[in-house]
């Protein structure tokens, strides 16, 4: 009798404490049946930089950075959404130029145009950093800049349509900025340079036409997209030495060292469909870091990591890409190619992993 009591008074007692509830007040929380403070870290959880905990969620430190719209524009960084306001214009060459996020379903396109001969900023004498705002005689200001569609603008150019862009910038520094391009059907957009004034545009004005390509990206800025423009006097040079007439069309590979940076790779030779190419490659004398002399006689890049390819035509579908210069663990990268009658079409080529395998460059 004695041990029913004992049981009958255990269960009463684990009744009365089940059915308690336990009310927390304002700005505590319950935990492992007690109260605690929401904001009291649990175990080995952290809040990133510049971040606290709030109750059970960890949020901003500051408020959001707002530019000033009148002398700046926000640029945000896609990895780590820091944004940096950055000027809008004057101060000199040395800065970046913004290159904010496009409207939706569109891509902005940024960077800085070079001259391919010396691969030098194409600037001003001068500059300041200013918007340019009517066509001069030379330099960045004579330019103009238009969006393709890659694939449509490497068949045909003379036939291909410019695509729908909101703003056309560019600067004294040779800085430039295409925003809200109407992305195409296609997978590539392409950008034509040449000079602003139609009556210049080919070999007659700062440059011939020259084209570049980067990846459709919709909804997103791309950043430091190199551009060039490549002069008669140049294209001149290298046939005068045995390389490629620009009437044929000049399908001009880069190769670049690492998968960031500007180094160039020597030592490379270019493939078409992973056979050598050599029927219609050429390469630049091989100590010569600018882009002036062909050697008929070389059959790798020099110092300057480049070569001409002719005869490269989009309607091929065929990869054109490149052996040596790099690691076995590594390989270049393949794209399609065109050699387009009185254009150079330039294309950066970048080393990536093999099969199976780290490439440490």
């Amino acid at each position: 009798m004695h041990t029913r009591w004992i049981l009958l008074s255990a269960v009463l007692a684990t009744g009365s404490t089940s059915c308690k509830d336990l009310e927390c007040g304002v700005g505590t929380i319950e935990r492992d049946g007690s109260c605690q403070p929401s904001d009291e870290t649990v175990g080995n959880a952290m809040c990133g930089p510049f971040t606290m905990l709030q109750g059970d969620k960890c949020v901003p430190m500051f408020p959001p950075t707002e530019c000033d719209p009148s002398t700046t524009a926000p640029d945000v960084d896609p990895e780590t959404g820091v944004t940096t306001c950055i000027g809008t214009g004057g101060g000199g060459c040395s800065g970046p130029l913004a290159c904010p996020t496009p409207s939706a379903g569109k891509q902005t396109i940024c960077g800085q145009l070079y001259d391919f001969e010396n691969n030098m900023t194409f600037g001003q004498s001068g500059a300041t950093g200013a918007k340019c705002s009517a066509a001069t005689a030379d330099g960045p200001c004579s330019l103009g800049i238009r969006a393709y569609d890659a694939i449509q603008f490497g068949t045909n150019p003379a036939t291909a349509v410019p695509l729908a862009v909101g703003d056309v910038y560019i600067d004294d520094c040779g800085r430039y900025r295409l925003t809200d391009i109407t992305v195409p059907s296609g997978p590539f957009i392409g950008l034509g340079i040449d000079d602003a004034d139609g009556a210049k545009m080919g070999p007659l004005g700062t440059t011939n036409t020259v084209g570049v390509a980067t990846p459709k990206s919709v909804s997103t800025a791309t950043k430091d997209f190199e551009a060039w423009i490549v002069k008669k006097s140049t294209t001149d040079q290298w046939a005068a030495s045995g390389g490629p007439p620009l009437s044929g069309g000049i399908y001009a590979n880069v190769f670049r060292g690492h998968r960031t940076g500007f180094d160039t790779q020597a030592g490379v030779q270019t493939t078409r469909s992973n056979n050598p190419n050599t029927a219609n490659d050429y390469y630049f004398t091989a100590a010569q870091t600018a882009r002036q002399t062909v050697d008929a006689a070389a059959t790798v890049t020099g110092v300057n990591g480049t070569a001409l390819i002719t005869n490269a035509a989009v309607s091929e579908s065929v990869a054109y890409s490149a052996t040596g210069g790099i690691p076995s663990s590594c390989v270049w990268e393949g794209h399609a190619g065109a050699s387009i009658p009185n254009l150079v079409f330039i294309q950066i080529f970048r080393p990536v992993n093999a099969v199976a395998q780290t490439c440490p460059l």
